[in-house]
C-alpha cells in the first residue's frame, strides 16, 4: 500500500497543534518566560538612495526592509498580542542606523503626550522605544524612547539593567508624524553616537522594541519580557542581523563653552569665562573625556528635603560630565531594579566613590580646574579612571581626586572588580579608599551582591572597613532577599558617601506579586521585612519589623502601605531642628501610605500620609504634589510637605513648599521655573532656566539662581548666567 501523504501531513499538523496548545501559543497567548528570542535583519540602503528623515516612509529601502509586527504584552494581559498593530523596520548605510515604527491606533485622537522636554516621564506617554546591545554581550546597551511629538529619552544601561545612567545623551535625529490611523516615528542615529567593535566584519547586535499605549496602560515587546521586567533587561533582547562592514570616524568631539555671569548680592561682581570638554574614542569601546575650567551653572537645584533622622541624606549626581559611564564607577550598596534588597528599597547607604564630593561642599559650589576620565570596555574588562582637580575656596582646601575602577565580566551575567579612590588636599592630608566586589546573577532570578572596602587617612590607624553580602530572588511571583552589612566606626570614605558607621546590619524580606488579568487591580504585593542594626559590641541601635501591601492598578496608579514596629536605642543626644532627643530606648509604632494617581491625566497627584510614635513623642507627615497639565507644552507642579513633631515638653513643625513651571515651545526650546520654600530654614530658593538646543548636544542656557535667607538677608546669594556650548565632531 502506498503511503498516504495527506494523512501524514494531517498527523504532523495535529502534533504541531498539540505542542502549541501545551505551550499556550494558540489564541496568540505565549509563555513570556520560555518564548524563544526572535531575530530580525537590517537592510543596507541602496548606495544611490538618500534617506530623508521626515516621518514619511516613502523611500524604497523601507519597503524592502524586514518588517516586524509580532509584539506581545507584558501588561495588562501578559502574553497576549498587542492590541494595536505596530510595524518596525531597521535599515542602515555607511554613516547611520535608521529605525522606523508605524504605530497604528484605532483612536489617534486619544494618543497621550505629556511633555516635549528631554528625558520626559515615559510612564505618562504613548511611546515607542528600543535598546541596542551593540557588543551583543547581553549586559550593556543604549536605550532610546520617543513620544508622538518627537521628545527623546535616552540612557545608557550596564550590568543587564543594574546600572542605569538616565543622564546620558547621544546624537539622534527623530521625526514624528500623527496621521489618521496612528503615528509614525522615523529616525537616524549616527554610528559615531554608538560604541561597537568595528574590527568585526559581521555585526550581530542585541535589539528589542517596546510599544506603550498609555490610555490602556499597555506595554508590548517584540522580544517578550516577563511581567516584573522592563526593557532594561538586556539579556531578554532579540538579535539584529545583517549589519556588516560598519565604520566609525575617530569619534573626536570638542565642546567649548563661553560663560558670562553676574553676582546679584554684595559684593556684586561680573565675570566672563571660557572652558572646554573633549571626548575621544580611544578604541570603539573606550572613551577619554577631558574637561578644563569645568562649569555646571546650568544644573537644576536640588530638591529641598526635610531630614528627620540623625543621619545624612543622599543626593544624586546631576552633572553631565560625571554621568556618562557612571555605572562603571559604582561601588557599594547597589541593587537591581525591582529587587527589594534594603529597607529604603534604593540601597543608597554607602558608595566608596560619589562624584558629588567633587566641586560641592555643604551645598556650596567649589571651582573645578579640570580633569579627565577614561572609561569603557577592554575585552571582558570594564575600566574607569578619573582624575579631577578643584581649586581652593573659603574654608575648603584645593583637592585632587583620583579613582581607578576595574571590573571583570564572568559567567553569563556576573562580574568581579576592584576600586581605588584617593583624595589629596594641602600638605600631607589625604584619604584613600580601597575595595573589591563580586556580583553574581544565577539561575535567571538569583542575585548575590557583595563587597569589601577599607579606608586610610593620617588620623586613623589599622584597617577600617565596610563589607556586605546581599542575596535576592525575584520572579513573577516571589520576592525575597537577605542582607548582612558591617561598617567600622572609623571607616571614612571622604570621596564617597556613608550613612551610618560603627554598626552591623541585618535585613530580610519576603513577599509575593499576584498579577490579575482584565481587572482594575493589576498587581497585589504583600510583604514582610525586618531590619536590625547593632553597634559593633552588639548593642541594638535600630530594629524595625514591617508588613506592607502595595497595589498596582490597571490605569498606572499605585498605592503603597506599610505598618512598622520600631525600636530605637539612642546612645548619645542629638538635635532635630533645635529640639533635643535624649539618650534612651524608644519603642513606637508608625505607618505610612503613599498614593500615585494616573499620571497621564491632565491633573494627577502624589499623596503621602505617615505618622505614629516618634522618639517618645508623635509625628505626623503629609506630602502632596499636584501636577497640572494644560497641554504638552505647559505644566505646573505644586508641592507641599508638612511635618509636625510633638514631644512631651516641646513641639515643632518642619515644612517645605515648591512650585515648578514648565513651558516648552518645542523639543529644542525648553523653559523651567523652580521655586522652593523651606520653612524650617526660612529660606527661599529660586531657579529659572531657559535652554535652547541650537544643534545636537549644543545648548544656549540662560540661568537665574537665588537662595534667599529670609531671616538674614545678608546671607542671601544669587547670580544670573548665560552659557553657550557648541559640539564639533571630527
Amino acid at each position: 500500500m502506498k503511503p498516504n501523504h495527506s494523512a501524514k501531513k494531517m498527523a504532523v499538523a495535529f502534533a504541531v497543534f498539540c505542542f502549541a496548545l501545551l505551550r499556550g501559543e494558540l489564541g496568540g497567548v505565549i509563555d513570556l518566560a520560555t518564548f524563544p528570542r526572535p531575530t530580525m535583519s537590517a537592510t543596507r540602503v541602496n548606495g544611490t538612495e538618500e534617506i530623508i528623515i521626515d516621518g514619511f516612509l516613502t523611500e524604497q529601502s523601507w519597503s524592502l526592509a524586514d518588517s516586524i509586527t509580532d509584539f506581545y504584552q507584558n501588561k495588562p494581559n501578559p502574553g497576549s498580542p498587542i492590541s494595536e498593530r505596530t510595524v518596525a523596520r531597521v535599515i542602515y548605510d555607511d554613516k547611520h542606523l535608521y529605525i522606523s515604527a508605524v504605530c497604528y491606533d484605532s483612536h489617534p485622537d486619544r494618543i497621550i503626550v505629556e511633555s516635549l522636554e528631554q528625558d520626559f516621564d515615559s510612564r505618562s506617554n504613548d511611546s515607542f522605544a528600543f535598546i541596542l546591545d551593540t557588543f551583543n554581550d547581553r549586559k550593556d546597551a543604549f536605550l532610546f524612547l520617543f513620544n508622538s511629538q518627537g521628545a527623546v529619552l535616552d540612557m545608557q544601561i550596564s550590568n543587564d539593567g543594574a546600572d542605569v545612567n538616565r543622564a546620558w545623551e547621544g546624537i539622534v535625529y527623530p521625526k514624528t508624524r500623527v496621521f489618521s490611523k496612528g503615528w509614525v516615528l522615523e529616525l537616524a542615529i549616527p554610528f559615531n553616537t554608538l560604541r561597537f567593535d568595528h574590527n568585526s566584519r559581521e555585526q550581530p547586535w542585541g535589539i528589542n522594541f517596546l510599544r506603550r499605549i498609555r490610555r490602556k496602560n499597555e506595554d508590548a515587546y517584540w522580544a517578550p519580557v516577563e511581567t516584573h521586567e522592563l526593557l532594561l533587561r538586556i539579556n531578554k533582547a532579540g538579535t539584529l542581523s545583517g549589519l556588516s562592514n560598519l565604520r566609525s570616524s575617530r569619534n573626536l568631539n570638542i565642546k567649548p563653552f563661553a560663560l558670562a555671569s553676574a553676582q546679584l548680592k554684595e559684593p556684586s561682581r561680573r565675570e566672563a569665562d571660557i572652558g572646554i570638554d573633549v571626548k575621544y574614542g580611544v578604541t570603539p569601546s573606550l572613551t577619554l573625556d577631558v574637561s578644563y575650567n569645568t562649569d555646571f551653572s546650568q544644573v537644576e537645584a536640588d530638591e529641598e528635603r526635610i531630614n528627620l533622622t540623625r543621619f545624612p541624606l543622599f543626593f544624586p549626581e546631576k552633572r553631565d560630565f560625571f554621568l556618562e559611564n557612571a555605572g562603571i564607577f559604582t561601588f557599594g550598596d547597589i541593587r537591581k531594579f525591582n529587587y527589594r534588597m534594603a529597607p529604603n528599597r534604593y540601597g543608597r547607604d554607602f558608595f566608596l566613590f560619589h562624584s558629588r564630593r567633587i566641586g560641592l561642599a555643604g551645598g556650596a559650589t567649589i571651582p573645578i580646574i579640570g580633569g579627565g576620565r577614561l572609561s569603557g570596555k577592554l575585552g571582558n574588562y570594564e575600566l574607569g579612571v578619573l582624575d579631577m582637580q578643584t581649586a581652593a575656596a573659603p574654608s575648603v582646601d584645593a583637592a585632587n581626586f583620583g579613582v581607578l575602577r576595574l571590573r571583570r565580566n564572568i559567567l553569563k551575567n556576573s562580574n568581579v572588580g576592584l576600586m581605588v579612590v584617593n583624595k589629596r588636599s594641602s600638605g600631607t592630608n589625604f584619604n584613600r579608599g580601597y575595595g573589591v566586589d563580586a556580583n553574581f546573577q544565577l539561575f535567571r532570578n538569583l542575585l548575590i551582591y557583595s563587597y569589601y572596602a577599607a579606608t586610610k587617612d593620617p588620623d586613623t590607624r589599622g584597617i577600617n572597613s565596610a563589607s556586605r553580602v546581599a542575596v535576592g530572588w525575584r520572579d513573577h511571583f516571589w520576592d525575597a532577599s537577605f542582607t548582612y552589612k558591617q561598617v567600622d566606626e572609623s571607616f571614612n570614605p571622604e570621596a564617597g558617601f556613608i550613612r551610618r558607621r560603627g554598626v552591623s546590619e541585618v535585613y530580610s524580606t519576603v513577599g509575593i506579586h499576584k498579577r490579575f488579568r482584565n481587572r482594575r487591580l493589576l498587581e497585589l504585593n504583600p510583604y514582610a521585612e525586618i531590619n536590625q542594626i547593632e553597634t559593633l559590641v552588639s548593642v541594638t541601635e535600630t530594629r524595625s519589623a514591617s508588613v506592607g501591601l502595595d497595589l498596582l492598578f490597571a490605569d498606572g496608579s499605585r498605592l503603597i502601605n506599610k505598618i512598622t514596629n520600631n525600636y530605637e536605642g539612642v546612645l548619645s543626644d542629638f538635635s532635630l531642628y533645635n529640639t533635643a532627643v535624649e539618650t534612651g530606648v524608644y519603642r513606637f509604632n508608625s505607618f505610612s501610605s503613599y498614593f500615585t494617581s494616573n499620571r497621564s491625566l491632565p491633573i494627577s497627584a502624589d499623596l503621602a500620609i505617615s505618622g505614629g510614635g516618634f522618639y517618645g513623642g508623635n509625628r505626623r507627615t503629609l506630602m502632596l504634589k499636584v501636577l497640572l497639565r494644560a497641554n504638552y507644552r505647559l505644566s505646573a507642579q505644586l508641592g507641599a510637605q508638612r511635618n509636625e513633631i510633638d514631644f512631651s515638653d516641646s513641639n515643632f513643625s518642619a515644612d517645605t513648599y515648591s512650585l515648578k513651571l514648565k513651558y516648552n515651545l518645542s523639543t529644542t526650546l525648553l523653559n523651567t521655573l523652580y521655586i522652593q520654600y523651606n520653612a524650617a530654614e526660612n529660606s527661599l530658593i529660586t531657579n529659572a532656566r531657559l535652554n535652547f538646543i541650537h544643534a545636537p548636544l549644543s545648548d544656549l542656557f540662560v540661568v537665574y539662581s537665588e537662595e534667599r535667607d529670609l531671616g538674614n538677608p545678608k546671607q542671601s546669594t544669587g547670580y544670573v548666567a548665560i552659557k553657550f556650548t557648541r559640539l564639533f565632531g571630527v
